[in-house]
C-alpha cells in the first residue's frame, strides 16, 4: 500500500491514539500528516496528562519532519478565532511552532 496522506480527526483532547498510529507508519511514500482538532476541544484548557500527550505528539511530528521532511498541518474550522488557535498551537506543539514547522490551516467542516 502506498499511503501518502494521513488525517486525524480529534473529537477529544486525548491524542495518545494518534501517537500510537503514527508509531506504526512504515510507508516511505507518506507526504502529509494533518491533525483536525475540534475547535472547542483545541481552544479550551487542556490539563495534564493530556497536555503531555500533545507534547509527545509534537516530538513525534518533529521526527517525521527531520526524517521525511513532512511538514504537519493543524486545521481549524472557518469562523474559529484564529488568535486562539495560534495560542493553543504554540502551547500544545511548542517545538514545531518555535521552529515554524507547522501549518495552521483554515477549513470548512
Amino acid at each position: 500500500m502506498k499511503l501518502k496522506h494521513l488525517v486525524f480527526q480529534c473529537a477529544r483532547p486525548n491524542v495518545q491514539w494518534i501517537i500510537a498510529a503514527l508509531q506504526t507508519v512504515e510507508s516511505k511514500n507518506l507526504e502529509q500528516i494533518t491533525v483536525r482538532p475540534d475547535a472547542d476541544t483545541f481552544v479550551r484548557t487542556i490539563k495534564e496528562p493530556v497536555h503531555q500527550q500533545w507534547h509527545d505528539l509534537d516530538r513525534l511530528l518533529l521526527q517525521f519532519w527531520t526524517s521525511h521532511s513532512i511538514r504537519p498541518k493543524v486545521t481549524y474550522e472557518t469562523g474559529a478565532r484564529r488568535k486562539d488557535m495560534r495560542d493553543c498551537t504554540q502551547s500544545l506543539l511548542p517545538e514545531l511552532t518555535r521552529r515554524g514547522l507547522v501549518d495552521l490551516v483554515e477549513c470548512d467542516r
